[in-house]
């Protein structure tokens, strides 16, 4: 379902972790124009990773009520218990099985 979308998430987290270890590494040299360079690429791919979590979490919220509510709704009217009626009383207790109507005996 969404299988691109958690796909291109992890890759984003993983270029966000190679950045950061660049970062530190230019942090440590002392290269302000590198620094700064991957400052604003972190920030940039930060942004990107918030709008795409923010389109997962919305995509799943919307499959999960498409998918939950109406299924949950049909089976509950599938196991609804028969409504009973004065005569059913006769076929639980086996009355008319032992009087030979035709029903099996269990």
């Amino acid at each position: 379902m969404l299988s691109f979308e958690w796909r291109e998430l992890e890759g984003l987290c993983d270029r966000l972790s190679d950045l950061r270890h660049r970062y530190a590494a230019a942090r440590r040299s002392k290269h302000a124009g590198l620094i700064d360079g991957i400052k604003t690429e972190i920030a940039k791919l930060r942004r990107q990773r918030e709008q795409l979590v923010r389109h997962i979490a919305v995509r799943l919220g919307a499959a999960a009520g498409e998918c939950s509510y109406p299924s949950d709704r049909a089976e509950a009217a599938d196991h609804r218990l028969p409504e009973r009626h004065p005569s059913d009383a006769v076929h639980q207790t086996g009355g008319r099985a032992q009087r030979g109507e035709g029903l099996p005996l269990l």
